[in-house]
C-alpha cells in the first residue's frame, strides 16, 4: 500500500527539495531567465513555458480527482493538455506561473495529508486505475518532463 503521507514527502522533493537526479523543478524554473522560456531549440515540439503548464494541467488533473470529481478528463493533445497561446516574457509572468504551479503543489499535498491511505487502492473517481496509480503517474510526469525542461535550457544557452 502506498502512504499518501510519503506520496507528499515525495512530490516536496521533486517540488522543492534536494531529489537524487539533480536540481527540483523551483530550484530549476528559478535559475531560468525568462527570455528562454518561450524560446524552443530547432526541431523542439514546446518551449519551457508550455511544459510548465502542462505540468500544471495534469496537477490539476490529479487535484480534481482527489476531490471526487468524475466529470473532469483531460483529453491527451487538447487544449487542456497542452495550452495554445502560452507567454511568459516578463519577470511577473514567470513569477505568475511559478505561483499557479506552486498553488497546484500546495494544494495536492493538503488532499493528499486528508485521504486515508486505504483510499489509495480505490479507483480515482470516474477512472479505470487507482489513486496510487495516477499519484505515481504524476510524479513520473513532473520528473520527465523537468528533464525536459532543464534539457531545453541548456540546448538554448
Amino acid at each position: 500500500m502506498m502512504d499518501p503521507k510519503e506520496s507528499v514527502i515525495q512530490y516536496n522533493e521533486i517540488f522543492v527539495g534536494d531529489p537524487w537526479f539533480g536540481d527540483s523543478i523551483m530550484k530549476s524554473l528559478e535559475h531560468i531567465p525568462v527570455g528562454f522560456w518561450d524560446k524552443k531549440p530547432e526541431k523542439a515540439s514546446h518551449s519551457i513555458s508550455e511544459l510548465v503548464y502542462h505540468i500544471i494541467g495534469w496537477r490539476n488533473f490529479v487535484i480534481e480527482k482527489l476531490k471526487g470529481n468524475k466529470e473532469f478528463t483531460i483529453e491527451l493533445n487538447s487544449e487542456n493538455d497542452w495550452r495554445k497561446n502560452v507567454v511568459v516574457q516578463t519577470e511577473m509572468q514567470k513569477e505568475d506561473t511559478i505561483n499557479e504551479l506552486s498553488k497546484t503543489q500546495n494544494m495536492i499535498s493538503k488532499l493528499l495529508l486528508e485521504i486515508p491511505e486505504s483510499k489509495m487502492n480505490e479507483k480515482v473517481a470516474g477512472g479505470e486505475y487507482t489513486n496510487k496509480y495516477m499519484i505515481r503517474g504524476v510524479l513520473q510526469h513532473d520528473v520527465y518532463h523537468l528533464g525536459q525542461i532543464n534539457m531545453i535550457y541548456s540546448q538554448l544557452k
